[in-house]
């Protein structure tokens, strides 16, 4: 009897919903904090800094459309490296990008958990801070699992509930503006390339729309589209809601939630509940759109044999990787709970520049070596700004996020070179079934 065929995924995501993928990862907490976290540092000049920061996001997206339009098989990064430059530095990027996804899941469920514990007091405690992060992440690993179609449709609706308030606080808080605030003070450079290097972090997310190519419609035509029409989308967000929150707050500098203060002075003491529980909701989106795309990289890296088929393999009746869902999910709670925010969120940042210059050199590599008329000159030359950018903002890094990154690679190399010696004893008991069979 022959094996029965592998399941396959469910093809259903075509670029609007890739669009709202995108959309979801990158709009998660940042734009509802850090607002003040780069006014702090460079005060208005961070309008400057936003800009900078997009173009550097820019130039990644236009690496990632270029190899998106490469290939049709799940992975993303994980994959575009893996053809680039072999089994080891595509498991390194793999891993990396699980742990930018898993970390940010953590975080983000945490940051929902804080966000709420400033409208209910019980909810600040430890036992409720604890069951509602739980509650949190069961709801979103349950979504996960459940099927791609209704993960679809959760993250249209999570897309639209974090959209449109930013876009109504960004249009009404127009009338409130004060242009003193808009004047430029002295500033140090490392300090504008340390608010720079935040922002990045800020504006990342997106390159998760391309782990999921086999359950997009056309993936080719589709990822490369819906890469640009995402950050463009949310650059243009970022700076509204920036310049607003600048114009409205002269104390946006020491303001821990700016935009629920700006809301307060829009809409009073309602607007300042919309918003935080806007935000939210916000964070709870995002984590669902990062155990979707951590999970089915998992499942690209069992397709290829580099972890255990397990780990990835597809659900027969649900076509989701359940078993990866549950995992993530699992171990994305229990960091939240016992994780601090802010070290969450240094992994997770880290991680990802690792991940966006990796594939900057995987667009110059696979460029290089399809042999590209002269026309593609332009894509490369981004590629090799794009990664020079990148190579300077990781120098503004601290001691320690750049010591998680380290940490990260390292413990990547080990995982690599076991499952390479569990593959191989596999092999070989395998080997040994058959031969002992045969005599």
């Amino acid at each position: 009897m022959s094996d029965a065929a592998p399941v396959q995924p469910l093809r259903h995501l075509g670029r609007l919903r890739l669009v709202a993928v995108g959309i979801n990862s990158v709009i998660g907490g940042g734009i509802f904090i850090m607002p003040a976290t780069v006014a702090a540092l460079v005060g208005p000049a961070s309008l400057g800094a936003y800009v900078l920061a997009g173009t550097v996001v820019i130039g990644v997206g236009l690496a990632l459309a270029t190899l998106s339009a490469r290939f049709d098989g799940s992975g993303g990064p994980y994959l575009y490296v893996h053809r680039a430059f072999g089994a080891f530095a595509g498991f390194q990027i793999g891993w990396l990008f699980c742990l930018a996804r898993l970390t940010a899941m953590a975080n983000l469920v945490n940051g929902f958990a804080q966000y709420i514990g400033a409208l209910f007091p019980w909810a600040a405690q430890p036992v409720g801070r604890g069951a509602l992060i739980a509650a949190c992440a069961a709801v979103i690993t349950a979504i996960n699992v459940i099927g791609i179609r209704q993960t679809s449709g959760a993250m249209n609706l999570f897309a639209l509930a974090k959209v449109v308030p930013l876009l109504i606080l960004g249009a009404a808080g127009v009338l409130y503006l004060r242009m003193e605030n808009f004047t430029i003070a002295p500033f140090e450079p490392m300090s504008f390339l340390r608010a720079v290097l935040l922002l990045i972090f800020v504006f990342s997310g997106f390159e998760i729309l391309t782990v999921p190519a086999e359950e997009s419609l056309q993936p080719r035509r589709d990822m490369p589209f819906a890469l640009i029409a995402t950050i463009l989308t949310v650059c243009a967000i970022y700076m509204l809601v920036h310049s607003v929150v600048t114009g409205m707050l002269p104390a946006l500098a020491t303001d821990p939630a700016p935009l629920a203060t700006a809301a307060s002075i829009v809409a009073g003491p309602a607007g300042r509940y919309a918003m935080t529980l806007v935000a939210a909701c916000s964070m709870a989106g995002c984590a669902l759109v990062s155990l979707v795309g951590g999970t089915r990289l998992l499942y690209a890296m069992s397709a290829a044999r580099q972890i255990p088929h397990w780990m990835g393999a597809l659900h027969a009746g649900r076509r989701t990787p359940v078993q990866a869902t549950l995992l993530m999910g699992g171990l994305g709670t229990v960091l939240a709970i016992v994780g601090a925010y802010d070290t969450l969120a240094a992994i997770s940042a880290g991680t990802r520049m690792l991940v966006y210059l990796a594939c900057c050199l995987a667009s110059l590599k696979l460029a290089g070596a399809s042999g590209e008329a002269p026309s593609g000159a332009r894509p490369r030359l981004v590629s090799i700004l794009t990664a020079g950018a990148i190579i300077v903002l990781l120098s503004g890094l601290k001691g320690r996020e750049a010591g998680w990154g380290a940490f990260g690679i390292g413990f990547g190399t080990v995982l690599y070179f076991g499952m390479s010696l569990y593959a191989g004893a596999r092999r070989g008991r395998a080997a040994e079934a058959v031969g002992g069979t045969g005599q």
